[in-house]
């Protein structure tokens, strides 16, 4: 079953956490479930890693982010066996020697099974035959992809020269295993790190469960280049998985890195997973670009939000809107009308989300209460960083130490006057900008890509 309007949660998949950072994780998380109409995640990605099972562990009451959007039908997760839970997958994931799972993931897969939702069918069988030749297409190719910038500030190039010593047999040894455990041809992941592992830990290495136990491993035993190497390996391979998992299920993709050289696959993209022709000869006019300039919650503040208040802002009338205006923009991507009505929609819809948001978290991003004492102020130096804590520090103290003989007044002025201050350095929002072009339709970050196609 497709879902023409879905994006996948690509920052979910666990063995990429290697290269993404808790903070990327949120970003992707929130900013994707407030601006795409819906959200992909496929069973593995629930379980393997740890960034999931730590963002439903923040909320105690089952009102995470993900859990409202499962409840209400617009995160849509993606089953390999249809009529099985999550916790029957993982089951029969972990007897098909997939691997990576979180300690947690039992839990997971059980908290998962309580909320209310309707799955979709994928084939896991399909997704590892088509990154399978994606994968052997891209890195087993003879020459070295284009870097479209010029840049190549991971030194790439050096890594590619460096692999065509071994690539070729690496990506048959992993061919081999994987097929016999699929029954059909394709790559594992899991098999694909095991053969790494084999080849520069030795034959004796044993059973490897994730990439960043790969890395640290190579980088103690055998050295730094080789765990450099690992690095852009992987990543090359995590991003290609995406993106053959985004093809299989119909679903915008995303990249939760971009670099040079992960840039450089998106030149080789239809070639390599729908053999289509280059897109850019299929739109058949300019692609003028243009960027709009909205505000957001940062996504440490919005951690702090329930996903009650998620969907509150989802009911809008605003996002309704929005929603509205951009699936009308994404069948007529050049009509300049439709664009407009798009960017205006767009701009009320983050004044939405921001008044939603402001209420629920206060300015600056905790809830407010009223400070009657010199004491309170400990509690706000504490949520203060950097330079403003140490400002506050002082002032608190030199109010305490006057010696009053009504401190409430004075110490209430003063606490009024650094949240002033700090209001000035501290801000529970950010400036974030949206590229809209026809042909890439909009793109507020790579992990953030709202597609038309």
């Amino acid at each position: 079953m497709s879902r023409p309007d879905a994006a996948l949660f690509a920052a979910g998949h666990g063995f990429y956490q290697f290269a993404i950072s808790r903070s990327s994780f949120d970003r992707s998380l929130y900013y994707n479930l407030l601006l795409q109409p819906e959200l992909a995640i496929p069973d593995h990605y629930f379980l393997q890693g740890h960034w999931l099972g730590d963002h439903l562990a923040e909320y105690s009451s089952r009102d995470s982010w993900i859990e409202i959007g499962l409840r209400n039908g617009f995160v849509t997760p993606y089953f390999r066996r249809e009529r099985s839970s999550l916790s029957e997958l993982l089951a029969f994931m972990e007897g098909s020697d997939r691997r990576g799972f979180s300690a947690e993931a039992q839990r997971i897969a059980e908290r998962v099974d309580r909320t209310p939702f309707t799955a979709s069918h994928w084939s896991s069988v399909d997704n590892s035959a088509l990154f399978g030749a994606a994968l052997r297409n891209y890195l087993g190719a003879e020459q070295a992809p284009i870097l479209g910038t010029g840049l190549d500030p991971d030194d790439f190039l050096s890594f590619w020269n460096r692999s065509r010593e071994w690539i070729g047999q690496e990506l048959a040894i992993a061919l081999e295993r994987s097929s016999t455990l699929l029954g059909s041809e394709g790559i594992l992941l899991s098999q694909l790190i095991q053969v790494s592992g084999e080849r520069l830990l030795g034959s004796g290495s044993g059973r490897i469960e994730n990439i960043s136990e790969l890395l640290t491993r190579v980088k103690s035993q055998v050295g730094a280049t080789a765990e450099r190497d690992l690095r852009l390996y992987y990543t090359c391979a995590c991003e290609l998985y995406n993106r053959s998992l985004a093809n299989i299920i119909l679903t915008a993709g995303n990249s939760p890195r971009w670099e040079p050289f992960v840039a450089a696959m998106d030149l080789w993209r239809n070639n390599l997973l729908s053999g289509e022709g280059d897109v850019d000869g299929s739109v058949g006019h300019l692609d003028e670009l243009i960027d709009v300039s909205i505000r957001l919650p940062r996504p440490a503040h919005l951690r702090l939000v329930s996903g009650d208040i998620l969907l509150t802002i989802r009911r809008s009338p605003a996002c309704e809107r929005y929603f509205e205006a951009l699936s009308h923009w994404r069948r007529a991507p050049t009509d300049e009308i439709l664009r407009d009505e798009l960017v205006n929609s767009l701009r009320r819809y983050s004044d939405e989300i921001m008044k939603h948001v402001g209420k629920e978290v206060g300015m600056l991003g905790f809830r407010p209460h009223f400070i009657s004492k010199v004491s309170d102020v400990s509690g706000i130096v504490e949520k203060v960083p950097g330079v403003v804590q140490g400002f506050l520090a002082v002032g608190a103290a030199g109010a305490a130490a006057a010696g009053t003989s009504s401190p409430l007044i004075p110490a209430g002025l003063f606490s009024l006057f650094c949240l002033q201050v700090a209001a000035k350095y501290v801000s529970p929002s950010e400036s974030a900008k949206v590229l809209i072009s026809p042909r890439l339709g909009a793109r507020m970050r790579a992990d953030i890509t709202i597609s038309h196609r």
